[in-house]
């Protein structure tokens, strides 16, 4: 396996990457990949570079006939998967992986699908049916190697969400590396305070005791998690203090956890700094380095 200088490096969004009244973001993707392969202050080589969720926007397959919430299934998730290759493929182009290559070994991207065949207010809690998708990408041969997704809706979500129902999908290894690899509210499923006020049995307590066995046997080393928007340090921190239990320290090895960062609200200002945000949604040390890059339009 290679040496790496860093395991993490995180491209954060200084603001929101891809705004909700856009059907697709391609071209800006690509300049934001660019701008941070290409910064000076990249230190070396890491293992994983990662994005926040909704990264990169598209539409959906048309015409799309699947199911959505908690019928949808593993077909129509993965139907969607073929939809998102074509929108990866177009966003790493031979320049934006010549400039990742010697970067990063694995890149992870997170791609929102939004169904716009209805007529619907496409605002953050109305629109319509939708997928939220993370690759895995090895930079080296500029192809996903596994694909995952958001496998827990939010409350707004529970009918329009096309879920990834496999979570096995959230498992990745690389060497000595077991890396859990989460969508956007799949973190919650660690939460404590989320997990006490579950009705045993119901939908959402078999979802996350299903991910939390999946997660426990064996233990990952890192956890990479990857929401949309992250705009006070304490957004995902009740979260991540269930989610780091899965994380023990085991003599000198450290354990790495990070959050992607899109630094924005959908609704007002944001309420921290980022530079508060930043550490707060790590790992402490010089295991997860930032390089942040502004939304482009």
């Amino acid at each position: 396996m290679a040496k790496h200088d860093v395991p993490v490096v995180r491209i954060v969004v200084d603001g929101c990457p891809a705004p909700r009244s856009i059907g697709t973001n391609v071209p800006q993707a690509r300049g934001m990949l660019l701008r941070a392969f290409e910064n000076d202050r990249w230190p070396g080589k890491a293992l994983f570079a990662v994005t926040p969720g909704g990264f990169i926007v598209a539409p959906f397959p048309c015409p799309w006939k699947g199911e959505s919430g908690w019928e949808s299934g593993t077909d129509d998730f993965e139907a969607l998967v073929e939809r998102a290759k074509e929108v990866v493929g177009e966003v790493l182009t031979s320049k934006v992986l010549g400039a990742a290559r010697g970067r990063a070994e694995f890149l992870t991207l997170g791609v929102d699908l939004n169904d716009r065949s209805g007529k619907r207010k496409m605002d953050r809690k109305s629109r319509g049916t939708h997928a939220e998708l993370v690759a895995i990408i090895d930079v080296e041969k500029g192809t996903a190697v596994q694909w995952t997704g958001k496998s827990y809706p939010t409350s707004w979500q529970e009918g329009t969400l096309v879920q990834e129902t496999n979570l096995k999908s959230h498992r990745f290894e690389y060497g000595e590396q077991r890396v859990l690899v989460l969508g956007c509210h799949d973190l919650n499923m660690f939460s404590g305070r989320a997990w006490a006020n579950m009705t045993t049995r119901s939908r959402r307590h078999t979802r996350s005791k299903e991910m939390r066995d999946l997660t426990g046997d064996p233990e990952p080393t890192m956890i990479l998690h990857h929401p949309h928007s992250a705009d006070s340090p304490r957004i995902w921190a009740t979260a991540w203090g269930g989610a780091r239990a899965f994380l023990p320290e085991s003599g000198d090895r450290r354990h790495i956890w990070a959050s992607g960062i899109g630094y924005y609200n959908d609704d007002e200002e944001p309420r921290g700094t980022l530079h508060a945000v930043q550490r707060a949604t790590r790992c402490c040390g010089s295991h997860v380095v930032d390089i942040v890059v502004e939304p482009l339009r």
